[in-house]
């Protein structure tokens, strides 16, 4: 009986650090994409208008 709640306990131990792992990931992996997506509106904001007599007009205000 010992061994099987020692055994359920490293299981549930496991499963929260492969959780944990999980969510740490996640969020690294958010945080890297709000990044990419900052740098791209940036440059969207940057870019001339074709016909170089300006700047583009902001549709999104």
């Amino acid at each position: 009986m010992e061994m099987a709640i020692a055994s359920a306990s490293v299981q549930m131990a496991m499963s929260n650090t492969q959780q944990a792992l999980a969510v740490g990931m996640l969020k690294k992996n958010m945080e890297y994409s709000e990044q990419s997506m900052e740098a791209i509106t940036e440059m969207l904001n940057s870019m001339p208008s074709p016909d170089g007599r300006g700047m583009l007009l902001n549709v999104r205000a």
